[in-house]
Order: structure tokens, then sequence, then C-alpha cells
């Protein structure tokens, strides 16, 4: 497969306009607090359990700010809960009927992943994710953080390279990666880039890398960290759609 996106000095000032636009929003503040200026990060079981349940969520389905996987996300299912799922007795049902009640789709495979995942994390699994996750909680570099999102998406049910990337940065622990998403292909092609492939192509991870290396070479352009513009990106879609 031979691709390429060699980024135009035209794209470049698109980019640097959008971002001005979209840096005051306050999600792009809360992810620059988080990700950028970030001072202790949740790494307990219970923090960890809600984002597997999130990244979950959040794949093919709206997670906007008005959406069901939203509302579900700020409400307080027994799902959401480490402790609670570890003492159920038939974990994939539960969360099955919570998902279902809540609205959402996809929900016998979430909970069937979420099953599989709890299983092996209770198995002795949590140690390693944690140990994986420690490496870049202080002094985290593009390298590293590829390290742990490849092996999160090779250990974990139904998080390919963009949940895997989402999962670290929920975390506050991305700078570098980012979730690559049909968010990222629309401002791509509004903005006039190059190269801007299907959202269903994003499937390929040699495509997938490579908007991504395209976004983080924009980034380093504009003096910013990649996360930054993923979230200029993310919010630029709510702002004003109440």
């Amino acid at each position: 497969m031979n691709l390429t996106w060699e980024i135009s000095d035209e794209e470049l000032e698109n980019w640097r306009s959008f971002v001005d636009v979209n840096k005051a929003n306050k999600f792009v503040l809360d992810r620059k607090k988080r990700n950028i200026s970030r001072k202790k990060v949740d790494l307990s079981k219970e923090r960890l359990w809600f984002v597997h349940v999130g990244c979950q969520v959040t794949t093919q389905q709206r997670s906007g700010p008005k959406s069901l996987v939203s509302k579900f996300l700020k409400s307080d299912s027994v799902i959401l809960s480490y402790e609670t799922c570890i003492n159920s007795s038939d974990i994939e049902q539960l969360i099955q009927t919570e998902l279902s009640k809540a609205g959402l789709r996809r929900s016998s495979i979430i909970a069937k992943n979420l099953d599989n995942i709890l299983s092996m994390l209770e198995r002795g699994g949590w140690g390693e994710l944690i140990e994986k996750l420690e490496t870049i909680e202080k002094n985290t570099t593009k390298k590293k953080e590829q390290i742990v999102a490849k092996y999160i998406a090779n250990q974990f049910a139904g998080l390919g390279p963009k949940q895997s990337r989402n999962y670290i940065q929920w975390l506050g622990l991305a700078r570098y990666e980012i979730p690559v998403d049909s968010r990222i292909t629309k401002t791509m092609k509004k903005l006039g880039c190059s190269f801007v492939p299907k959202a269903s192509a994003l499937n390929d991870e040699t495509v997938y890398l490579l908007v991504q290396d395209g976004l983080q070479q924009v980034a380093k352009k504009l003096g910013i960290f990649p996360c930054i513009l993923d979230a200029c990106v993310f919010s630029s879609f709510d702002v004003d759609k109440a």
C-alpha cells in the first residue's frame, strides 16, 4: 500500500486557523489541564475499569455531550463500579441488561468483551496493566505511548488502534498518540487536506498510523501537543450544537 500525506503550507495555515478558533473550548482546556499540566493520574482499579467500560461504549456509537453514551457514563449504573462488577454472579448478563436499559447499541458484544476483560484482569492482569501505564505516567514520549497502546490493543477485546489510544488519553497519560476516527477525517476534508481516507479505512493499521503521523507533524509545526489538536477536532463538533 503506497500512501503519502504531504502537508502543504496552505493546509498548515488552515489547521492553524482551526486551532485558533477552537483552542478556548472548555473541552480543549480540560484536556490541557488533564494531559499536559497533570499533577496526579488515577490508576486505581475503579478508575481503570470505568475507562474500560467507556472505551467499549464509545465504539461505533455517538458520544457527544447530548448522546445516550454521555448520559450513561454520567449515570449511577452499577456496571460503572468495579466493586459491584467483581461481586456479580453473572457479569456478562448484568452488563448486557444495563446497556440495553440505557438504549446503547452492541450490548451483547460489549458485555462479552467486558466479561473477558474483567476475567483476564482478575486472573493477574491488573499488575501488568498498571505497570505498563506507569511507564508513561511521569515522563511520556511518543515511542513509550506507542508501546503501551499496542499492548492494550493486543491484550483487551474490542480495543483496536483507536480505542487503545483513547484509553491512555482518557486517563490523562497520552500527549502524542491520539484516537483517530471519522471526526478527524471529516475535519481533514473540511480543511482541504491532500490525503483524506474513508473513516472505514482507519481499520487498516497502515492507514491509521499514516493519518496519526500526519496529525503529529501538524501539531509539532503548530507548537502544540497532538492531544490538544485532537481535542480541538473533537470539541468543534459539539460547540453551539446544543
